[in-house]
């Protein structure tokens, strides 16, 4: 296996920088969670993966909770929690090189709160107390089962563990290929794509159907914080939804909805027979929908909504580790990702591409990683998916790109592109 090239690990904060990589010491080993002994790695960017009893080969998914396999919390290393879904009650959970999701259960609420207001929970101890879990945490000991979705995807259902520890280290929770090439006058390339809306707006949409759900039931306390916060991502389409706040608008809302359980309720009928309408949450965010609107129509001639609602980003995604196999590598989640997303084929995929870590905004331990990629004999056109519409990527120029996504200003100016755009080919 060729050497590993010198990893950076670049932190966003008031502004992108670099920071040298820290060596893997004994103390940072990875364990198979079903093995007694730790695996090393067998070099600072590689896993020895091929000599391990992948920990789902032991067992396979059982339908049946009494009868799904179950591992001893003395065979396991700590999960260190990465980000926490409580909409979902999901936390993905792992270390500096891969992560899972773990299902969790939520603490019970008062009467009138939102469940997405609730922790998510885990005992600590055989029958033993609930203890929240939060990002940056660190669960010792957790015995769990195995469970698999309909399509195959691994994920983990906590029973109990020994402690839960405040102990802020890296998750990696997505991975992506930053794809380069130099055209024929000399200026460089990198591949872009639009921002999937599905993920930043179920969180925000599940929070308004909770919020509806509850108002119908006459429970009155709720903060609609985050859902405000999440306007900037709206359409145009949505955003006159919510400004209308009526039961018609807001069936089309959902209708539209990327989940399949979120559909409009005829309950929900009574909150909007008033115009303007007489709750005072819904009436604080049909004002606030008013303000982004009217804060985009005073935007410069020329501006493309699209750009905020939808922003250019690099194709990443997260880990999807298949119900019976070993996880899915780093590398590998990466070339699937961007195969998914622009049709690419990446064709270095390899455990010692060169990478750049980052840890996302807002987050002290939540890290992606981008391996980089330059072929100068990609194609300048964009392909067609299986409908026959277009992929939503595009080639930017670095200048460009530098402006559209922080996260490729970040790549562009690290030392592994600049390094690789200066190679002969």
């Amino acid at each position: 296996m060729a050497a590993a090239s010198p990893n950076a690990k670049s932190i966003p904060q008031t502004a992108p920088r670099e920071i040298p990589a820290q060596p893997r010491t004994p103390a940072n080993r990875l364990r198979d969670p079903c093995s007694k002994s730790p695996k090393s790695l067998s070099s600072p960017r590689s896993f020895s993966y091929e000599d391990d009893k992948n920990w789902f080969s032991r067992s396979h998914t059982s339908s049946s909770p009494s009868n799904a396999p179950r591992l001893h919390a003395s065979d396991l290393e700590c999960f260190h929690v990465g980000q926490v879904w409580t909409d979902t009650g999901i936390a993905l959970v792992g270390d500096g090189d891969f992560s899972i999701r773990l299902h969790c259960q939520r603490r019970q609420v008062p009467a009138g709160t939102s469940r997405e207001d609730a922790d998510l929970v885990i005992c600590v101890g055989s029958g033993g107390t609930c203890r929240p879990l939060s990002e940056g945490s660190c669960i010792i000991g957790l015995t769990y089962r195995r469970h698999s979705t309909k399509k195959g995807k691994a994920f983990l259902v906590p029973e109990f563990c020994t402690c839960i520890v405040r102990d802020p280290k890296p998750v990696l929770i997505s991975c992506g290929v930053a794809t380069l090439r130099k055209c024929t006058d000399g200026t460089s390339q990198i591949v872009l794509k639009r921002g999937s809306n599905s993920q930043a707006l179920v969180s925000v949409k599940t929070k308004l159907y909770s919020v509806l759900n509850s108002l119908a039931r006459g429970q009155q306390k709720h903060s609609v914080d985050e859902i405000i916060r999440g306007l900037n991502m709206w359409t145009d389409y949505e955003l006159d939804s919510l400004a209308d706040m009526s039961a018609t608008s807001m069936r089309c809302l959902f209708y539209n909805s990327s989940s399949k359980q979120q559909h409009y309720k005829e309950s929900w009928n009574s909150l909007f027979a008033n115009q303007p309408p007489s709750n005072a949450i819904l009436r604080q965010l049909q004002e606030c929908a008013e303000e982004e609107a009217a804060r985009r129509r005073s935007l410069p001639p020329g501006t493309v909504i699209e750009d905020l609602t939808r922003p250019w980003t690099l194709p990443k995604g997260n880990f999807c580790h298949p119900g019976q196999g070993e996880f899915e590598k780093p590398w590998e989640c990466a070339a699937r990702e961007l195969k998914a997303e622009t049709g690419m084929e990446w064709t270095a995929c390899r455990a010692d591409a060169p990478f750049v870590d980052i840890l996302r905004p807002n987050s002290l331990v939540s890290m992606e990683r981008f391996f980089i990629w330059r072929d100068d004999s990609l194609p300048a056109v964009q392909e067609k998916n299986e409908s026959g519409g277009e992929k939503q990527w595009k080639w930017f120029n670095l200048a460009d790109a530098a402006h559209k996504s922080e996260t490729a200003k970040t790549i562009i100016g690290s030392a592994q592109c600049q390094d690789l755009l200066k190679r002969e080919l």
